[in-house]
């Protein structure tokens, strides 16, 4: 039996979706290395129109900044060919032989988003729990923990825990940033 039917037998034969992170601004070069090694990268990025002092320029962005996806069949071998490729830092999630994948319909829905041409908006991603501020208009500099995402708007929550009383109130997530949460006796430093 050969090397090749042997690992498809023992790793499976089912090609999978993986995200590997990359070296500051090195995507466009590790896509291009790894497509010479024969091995399927997604670059995930759009033509889009900057003001650049007084003038707008077409320039292409990258939907998913510093992280490209890999389209593969996981073998030990083609592991250690990606991490070696030049510019690439790590694969995201778990280490071998327990790695992290992506669905397939995800990485889908993003490619038709990408290839429809049909104008977006990139918006933070916030899970529930998560602490937040807003960073502009009337209620800049509030701070509150993530209830509920929805669509276009959060529902975030304003506490005074020691008294316990909560306020609520929806909140247009693209002025929320993602914060991390000091712990009350840090704030009398």
């Amino acid at each position: 039996m050969d090397h090749n039917r042997r690992a498809l037998m023992k790793y499976g034969n089912q090609n999978k979706w993986y995200a590997i992170y990359c070296k500051s601004r090195h995507e466009r070069q590790v896509h291009l290395r790894l497509q010479q090694k024969g091995i399927h990268s997604y670059l995930a990025d759009y033509e889009t129109r900057v003001l650049w002092g007084t003038r707008w320029r077409k320039v292409r962005r990258n939907v998913l900044p510093g992280y490209l996806l890999i389209y593969e069949h996981m073998s030990p071998q083609r592991y250690l060919e990606i991490l070696q490729t030049t510019g690439v830092v790590k694969f995201v999630g778990g280490y071998w032989p327990k790695l992290s994948w992506i669905p397939e319909d995800q990485v889908r829905s993003l490619q038709i988003l990408l290839g429809s041409k049909q104008t977006f908006e990139e918006i933070p991603y916030f899970n529930q729990g998560d602490w937040v501020e807003v960073v502009a208009g009337p209620l800049q500099g509030l701070r509150g923990r993530v209830k509920q995402v929805g669509k276009h708007r959060t529902f975030v929550v304003v506490s005074i825990d020691l008294l316990q009383r909560s306020a609520a109130l929806h909140i247009d997530s693209g002025v929320l940033k993602k914060i991390h949460r000091r712990m009350p006796a840090e704030e009398w430093e």
